[in-house]
């Protein structure tokens, strides 16, 4: 299935948002998609368009407790547009939780966009009413 077949079989939860070099990410990570229970999102594209370079790193992860990397930017990538591409399908998340971006320090400042998508991936039953 394509990409965009994923994204429209699946609830869309694709994003974008601009950063600044004062913001400060090191400490508190910044929420990009939500999680949800029951859920998993597949990230399939995420792009970074550094404005303004530093010496400070990007991690983009998930919000489990021990947060999984999916992509990380090198410390003073220069002024470039830097692209993961996972494929149609995507890489998973861990399941129930959501997409997070933390940073070594302030001072990077850069235009991100996720192209993701998020699906049931957890049985639920349910039980006769009585």
């Amino acid at each position: 299935m394509s990409g965009s077949l994923q994204r429209a079989n699946f609830a869309d939860v694709s994003t974008s948002f601009v950063f600044a070099a004062a913001d400060n990410y090191s400490v508190t990570a910044k929420s990009i998609i939500a999680a949800l229970a029951n859920h998993t999102i597949y990230v399939q594209r995420l792009t970074v368009s550094v404005t303004t370079d530093n010496a400070a790193t990007q991690t983009f992860e998930d919000t489990a407790g021990t947060p999984v990397p999916i992509a990380v930017t090198k410390a003073s990538p220069g002024t470039v547009t830097i692209e993961w591409d996972f494929g149609p399908n995507g890489v998973a998340l861990t399941e129930g939780k959501g997409l997070e971006m933390k940073s070594s320090a302030a001072g990077l400042a850069a235009a991100v966009a996720v192209t993701a998508y998020r699906k049931k991936t957890a049985v639920t039953s349910l039980s006769p009413n009585n």
